[in-house]
């Protein structure tokens, strides 16, 4: 099992994104039909777009919700993906079992390194 994630863009003048705001309560809602499972987190990040001119939104699905939210994968593109970082820009725990924020990778920037060097190394 993989962390996996959502991206949707940063919609101008809006505080909230209404997509946001659903993953969080199908997520939510799962959290609570499956008795608050251990290993089970969201998480809420920001990242620069392709291009680096706009920021999207990153929810991020620990390994167990990402299995157990078939709804949300029904309803968004959701891809496999590296263990988010701790210092993330904007990187936000939402809710679940607390003890996940420890699986968090120490470095955003030793991650991005880590991902730039796998692609060349795949080149």
């Amino acid at each position: 099992m993989s962390w996996h994630r959502i991206v949707l863009p940063l919609i101008a003048n809006e505080k909230i994104d209404p997509d946001v705001v659903r993953i969080g309560k199908l997520g939510w809602d799962c959290y609570e039909r499956e008795n608050k499972p251990a290993g089970f987190a969201m998480f809420h990040a920001t990242e620069r777009g392709e291009g680096g001119s706009s920021e999207n939104w990153v929810v991020y699905l620990t390994p167990v919700a990402a299995s157990l939210c078939n709804e949300i994968k029904e309803s968004y593109n959701v891809e496999p993906c590296d263990v988010p970082a701790r210092d993330e820009p904007n990187i936000a725990f939402v809710y679940g079992d607390p003890l996940m924020m420890g699986q968090l990778q120490d470095s955003y920037q030793e991650k991005l390194a880590n991902a730039s060097s796998g692609a060349s190394s795949a080149a």
